[in-house]
């Protein structure tokens, strides 16, 4: 089955222009900048997921096709690039109003609009919005989730799995509970909890592309809070 990408439409690409100007209007300069990192890991994992499928149809044979087990089928549909990028763009669009409880259906719910007011045809605004929507959370195995909602959840999903993420979370937890006294065990606990949290998002990815560019920084993320775990298992209390 041969594997399709659509290109950049001329009418879209003054569209596009266009959502990432209200984006950055309504993010503000941080906000846009963390957007448009995730726009351009969409583009390269749909490129990339593109260039896997193709490698690898040739190796599925039959029997994969009918024990159910074979991703072939999942991820054959043609990506919409322009509407993956635009709800790259328009995905978190509405966190500065109204928070990140059920932003993704708020924000789904601006972009319709403003896709609208630019005539942007409505096939393609459903995809947007149904990219979008689903960009949050990963769907069981059952649930077919639009291509572009996949890769924008990996792309959404990578810049979490890092280091830095760990960190992020330790500082999120000293400014939620600041008056909370740290020990090792309590400290322990808590890189559990986060090891845990990080597998869980590993394990998630949707596409071949995003679990392969993820793989280094995962593992080496893992072995460093293993080793911290282990040390604080016989340290001293903080």
């Amino acid at each position: 089955m041969e594997r399709k990408m659509s290109s950049m439409e001329p009418d879209a690409i003054g569209v596009v222009q266009k959502v990432a100007q209200y984006a950055q209007e309504i993010l503000g300069e941080e906000g846009f900048r963390y957007t448009s990192a995730i726009v351009a890991s969409c583009r390269m994992l749909a490129v990339q997921q593109t260039d896997y499928q193709l490698e690898s149809e040739h190796e599925i044979d039959i029997a994969d096709n009918n024990d159910g087990e074979s991703d072939k089928g999942k991820d054959d549909e043609a990506i919409d690039m322009d509407a993956l990028v635009i709800a790259g763009y328009l995905h978190d669009i509405s966190t500065v109003a109204h928070g990140y409880n059920d932003h993704q259906r708020e924000s789904a719910r601006m972009a319709v609009q403003f896709l609208q007011q630019q005539q942007f045809p409505p096939e393609r605004i459903q995809r947007v919005e149904q990219a979008i929507v689903h960009h949050e959370t990963s769907a069981s195995s059952e649930q077919h989730v639009p291509v572009e909602a996949r890769i924008l959840y990996d792309a959404d999903r990578l810049g979490r799995l890092s280091g830095l993420s760990v960190v992020t979370s330790l500082i999120e937890f000293g400014a939620r509970y600041p008056d909370r006294p740290m020990t090792s065990e309590m400290l322990a606990t808590i890189l559990h909890h986060i090891e845990e949290r990080f597998i869980d998002q590993y394990q998630s990815l949707y596409t071949d592309a995003a679990r392969e560019m993820a793989r280094e920084k995962f593992g080496k993320t893992i072995d460093f809070l293993d080793g911290v775990i282990e040390h604080l298992s016989d340290a001293t209390p903080v």
